[in-house]
């Protein structure tokens, strides 16, 4: 009997904890963010400088995401490509950020890599802004 008693217990306040969990969580989906994704324009060779289009299109999602205050760039990178390129793409993806940062000093930047299986991103940098 203690048993059982123990089992209902548990469950009573697991299921007050889940209640009050949700309850707070449904004030967070009020006001979602929009998180915006998008590869950026390829760079030309081992380029790591942006071009204007790539300019272009970083202050364009900073406008779209206006009141997002978190910028992610990423480089993608294939697996198993010359050991040269992966600090060239790192580099790139933090040339972004730092831009993006440049045009709205109140944002958050975080610099990643990743490695990919696609050849059309390979080098290119994916933004993330949310």
């Amino acid at each position: 009997m203690k048993l059982w008693l123990k089992f209902a217990t548990a469950m009573a306040l697991f299921s007050f904890l889940a209640h009050s969990t949700s309850a707070g969580a449904s004030n967070f989906h009020q006001n979602p963010s929009t998180s915006l994704v998008k590869v950026l324009t390829d760079h030309l060779g081992a380029a790591t400088a942006l071009t204007a289009k790539q300019k272009s299109e970083i202050r364009e999602i900073l406008a779209k995401g206006n009141g997002n205050k978190n910028f992610i760039c990423t480089g993608t990178s294939l697996a198993g490509q010359r050991e040269s390129m992966y600090p060239v793409v790192l580099l790139r993806a933090q040339l972004v950020c730092e831009y993006a940062k440049s045009v709205d000093p109140s944002i958050k930047t975080t610099v990643k890599e990743r490695t990919i299986t696609s050849k059309k991103l390979n080098g290119r940098v994916e933004v993330v802004s949310k």
